[in-house]
C-alpha cells in the first residue's frame, strides 16, 4: 500500500492508544462528523482542557473564532479526497486554548480507516518557542546586515543612545580617532572641537531640542590637529538618534581657493593702479632718509631713529613687492647657476635677520650642484625658507641643506632638503603652509611659501613639506635643466 494511502486503524487497540499517548506532539483523532474521539496528554497540556472536556466536542472548539465558519467546509473538502498532507501550507496557523488565547502551531493530517468510516488523525506541534527563536534570529540577522551596511557606508554614521555613541569606520577615518575614544557625546565635543567644545555642545543641545531642523557645516579638528569640514545631519525620535557626516573638506577648500583667486585678481588690479605712485613715494622717502642720515652724523639718538624709519620703509617696500610679485605673472630669466654659491649668498644677505645669534648653516651631499634657474626667483625661494627658520630658531639653532640627485617628472633633478632644528610644523601648518595668505606670524602677508610654490612650479619642479622632526623640513625638487611649468 502507498505510504500516502489511508491506513486501517483500531482506536480501541491498547497498543494504538499507548503510541498516541507517548507522542511528544499533540495528537487528536477526529471522526467524519468532525467530533473529537481521542486526544493525548500533550493536547491537554497545550490547550488547557481535560480530555473528558474534549471527547465528543466538535474540533472547531480548538480553532480560532475568525476561521471557524469556514473550517467545517474545509474539513468536508478534505474528507472528499483524504490524503496525508500538512495543513495550511505557506500560512501561519494558530490554535485556540480553553482560555481563548491563541498559540502558533504546525498541523499535519493523516486519514485513517476505522471500519467503514474515515477518521483523521491530527498531529499538532506548538511552535511558540521555535517561532520565538526564529524571530530572534531574523532580528539578529537584520541587525548584522544593518551593522554591515552602516559600517561600510562612505559617510560617517553615529548612533546615539542616552549620550553613548557608536561610530562607524568612516567616522574613524574622518576624525582620526578610534571608536573607543568617541564613546560619549561629551568625549565627541571635547576631542573634535577642543576649546570650542562648550559652545558647540550648547548649539547641539538646542538643535536636538527641536529635532535637528537644519543641516550644519562644522569644522572639526582631527586627532592629528588637522582641520576637517563635515556636513552634519541628525535625525531622532524619542528613543533613537542618528548622525550622518559627509566630509566636505575638498569642497570647502575649493571654495576657499576660488575666493583667494578673486582676491588675487582684485589685488592685481589694485597693484597695477598703485604701482607707479607707490614706487615713487617709497623712493622719495628712502632718498630723504639717506640725506637725513648724513645730516645726523654725530647725533646717535636721532641717527638711530632715522635708521629705524629707514628699516620701516624697507619693510614696506618688501611687503609691497611681495604682494605685487605674487599677483603678477611669473617670467623666468634662466641662467646656468652654481646652487651652492647662490644659497651661500642668500644666507649671507640675511645677516641682519640673524643678528647676534650664532646660528649654524651647513650643507651635505653633493658639493656643488649646477642647474639652469632664474637666479633671482630661486634666491627668493631660498630666502623665504631661510627666513621662516630664522624666525623660530634659538641661539643654538642650525639650518642644513641636504643635496641629492633625484628625478622630477621624468627628468634628472636635484633634491634639496632644507631642515632646521626649531619647533617644527604642526598638522595645520603642514597642511596649509603653501596656501596664499596663510601665516602664523604677527607680521607678513602669508605669501612667502605660496610664492615659493609658484616659482618651483614655473621651473618645472616641486616643493613639499618633508618628514617630521627634528624641526621642520622643506624639500625642493629642481630639474637640472629647467622644463618650464605653467
Amino acid at each position: 500500500m502507498n505510504r500516502s494511502s489511508p491506513q486501517a486503524v483500531f482506536p480501541d487497540d491498547d497498543r494504538f492508544r499507548m503510541l498516541v499517548e507517548a507522542s511528544p506532539a499533540g495528537v487528536l483523532l477526529v471522526d467524519a462528523r468532525g467530533r473529537i474521539v481521542l486526544v493525548n496528554s500533550a493536547v491537554e497540556t497545550w490547550f488547557g482542557y481535560r480530555r473528558e472536556e474534549l471527547i465528543g466536542q466538535p474540533v472547531e472548539v480548538l480553532v480560532p473564532e475568525a476561521v471557524r465558519p469556514q473550517h467545517a467546509q474545509w474539513r468536508d473538502q478534505y474528507l472528499a479526497l483524504p490524503r496525508v498532507r500538512p495543513m495550511g501550507v505557506n500560512r501561519d496557523l494558530h490554535a485556540r486554548r480553553k482560555d481563548g488565547s491563541l498559540f502558533p502551531c504546525d498541523i499535519s493530517l493523516h486519514p485513517l480507516l476505522s471500519g467503514d468510516e474515515w477518521q483523521v488523525m491530527v498531529h499538532l506541534v506548538d511552535t511558540t518557542e521555535r517561532r520565538r527563536v526564529e524571530a530572534e534570529w531574523r532580528q539578529q540577522e537584520s541587525h548584522r546586515r544593518l551593522r554591515f551596511i552602516v559600517e561600510h557606508l562612505p559617510a560617517g554614521a553615529v548612533y546615539v543612545r542616552e549620550h553613548a555613541l557608536v561610530v562607524n569606520r568612516a567616522t574613524e577615518e574622518l576624525t582620526g580617532y578610534r571608536r573607543d575614544e568617541l564613546t560619549t557625546v561629551q568625549a565627541w565635543f571635547q576631542r573634535l572641537f577642543r576649546e570650542r567644545a562648550a559652545d558647540m555642545l550648547a548649539e547641539y543641545e538646542a538643535d536636538r531640542a527641536e529635532f535637528f531642523p537644519h543641516t550644519r557645516t562644522l569644522e572639526l579638528i582631527r586627532s592629528d590637529g588637522e582641520p576637517r569640514w563635515a556636513e552634519f545631519a541628525a535625525y531622532r525620535d524619542e528613543q533613537h538618534e542618528v548622525w550622518l557626516l559627509h566630509d566636505v573638506t575638498a569642497r570647502m577648500r575649493a571654495q576657499e581657493q576660488l575666493v583667494q583667486g578673486e582676491r588675487l585678481a582684485a589685488i592685481g588690479q589694485m597693484m597695477t593702479a598703485l604701482a607707479h605712485e607707490s614706487r615713487n613715494a617709497l623712493q622719495r622717502a628712502q632718498a630723504c632718509l639717506e640725506m637725513l642720515e648724513l645730516d645726523l652724523e654725530g647725533q646717535p639718538e636721532l641717527l638711530g631713529l632715522a635708521r629705524r624709519a629707514q628699516s620701516a620703509v624697507d619693510e614696506l617696500q618688501r611687503l609691497y613687492e611681495e604682494v605685487r610679485g605674487y599677483a603678477a605673472p611669473l617670467g623666468l630669466d634662466l641662467q646656468p647657476t652654481n646652487l651652492r654659491e647662490l644659497w651661500e649668498q642668500v644666507w649671507s644677505d640675511l645677516a641682519a635677520v640673524r643678528g647676534d645669534r650664532p646660528i649654524k648653516f651647513f650643507s651635505q651631499g653633493v658639493a656643488a650642484p649646477q642647474a639652469l634657474v632664474d637666479r633671482h626667483r630661486f634666491a627668493q625661494v631660498l630666502r623665504n625658507i631661510f627666513e621662516n627658520s630664522l624666525a623660530v630658531l634659538a641661539d643654538e639653532g642650525w639650518v642644513c641643506i641636504d643635496v641629492r640627485e633625484a628625478v622630477c617628472r621624468g627628468s634628472p633633478a636635484w633634491r634639496l632638503a632644507v631642515r632646521d632644528n626649531g619647533p617644527g610644523l604642526n598638522a595645520v601648518q603642514r597642511a596649509r603652509i603653501f596656501e596664499p595668505f596663510f601665516t602664523t606670524k604677527a607680521r607678513g602677508t602669508g605669501l612667502g611659501m605660496a610664492i615659493a610654490r609658484r616659482v618651483m612650479e614655473a621651473h618645472g619642479g616641486e616643493i613639499a613639506v618633508g618628514t617630521e622632526g627634528p624641526g621642520a623640513e622643506i624639500v625642493l625638487l629642481l630639474p637640472k635643466h629647467c622644463g618650464k611649468g605653467a
